[in-house]
């Protein structure tokens, strides 16, 4: 089995809505993301997708969104993004999905020999000295404790690898580590990735590659060239983060 990851597929089936107007990489991004994911992906393979799969409204909308990911090969795990206004919490989304897709939000679920845990996560503000941190922070903070310790109860980052998904990027604008860096890395997590950057200056200054134990990856989908990326067979030689002053971090929550 190999796993791959890709985010903000942002898909609009019921209630089509061109893209291409933020970006010419977007034009027929559908089409795109399932020639390459076809291409690569195999059927017994797993696929991480965090966040933004959807910007449909509501869960009649999103039926034709879901029934489409469902037909392409592998076993899929979702978490929410900002834009998946349909997700209105896990348990009620639950009987939406398809045979092939499985969701996590402050939960993690064992698949296929591995554990998968994830959280929406929020912005972090930009790192400033005796910064407060915000009140969506320290909800997905408590969020993802919650992850982590059903996670190490499947035998995540133990008996089994662990894989973590945030929409959000774990790491401030300036590249500094926020409050889950650390607790993944406490929880000897394999990777994480993420998504919601859709800016190239954004994809060339967000940390990637391994951090603190950790492998940190992108994974919007017009930063892979919409197609999964896999995330398995990572190495340490993937852009190394910023040096950091240590009294500049945020604070743990």
């Amino acid at each position: 089995m190999n796993v791959w990851a890709i985010s903000d597929l942002h898909l609009s089936f019921a209630r089509p809505e061109p893209r291409e107007r933020y970006a010419a990489r977007w034009r027929d991004h559908a089409r795109k993301i399932e020639s390459e994911w076809s291409a690569v992906v195999g059927v017994g393979d797993l696929v991480l997708l965090p966040g933004d799969v959807s910007i449909a409204r509501n869960h009649r909308d999103v039926q034709p969104d879901l029934a489409w990911l469902d037909r392409l090969p592998g076993i899929k795990v979702i978490s929410p993004g900002n834009h998946d206004r349909w997700w209105n919490g896990l348990e009620e989304i639950k009987p939406l999905l398809r045979r092939s897709i499985c969701a996590v939000a402050g939960s993690a679920v064992e698949v296929a020999g591995v554990v998968v845990c994830g959280i929406k996560g929020a912005a972090l503000p930009r790192d400033e000295e005796g910064a407060e941190v915000s009140g969506a922070v320290a909800a997905e903070t408590e969020s993802l404790n919650q992850a982590l310790q059903q996670a190490a109860e499947l035998g995540g980052g133990h008996d089994r690898p662990l894989y973590a998904l945030i929409h959000y990027p774990p790491f401030d604008p300036h590249g500094h580590p926020g409050p889950w860096v650390g607790r993944l890395a406490q929880a000897r997590a394999r990777a994480c990735v993420y998504g919601h950057l859709h800016i190239e200056g954004q994809w060339s200054r967000t940390p990637q590659g391994m951090i603190q134990g950790v492998q940190f990856r992108c994974v919007a989908a017009d930063a892979v060239g919409f197609r999964p990326l896999r995330i398995d067979q990572l190495t340490p030689a993937m852009k190394s983060p910023p040096r950091l002053d240590p009294s500049s971090r945020h604070p743990a929550v």
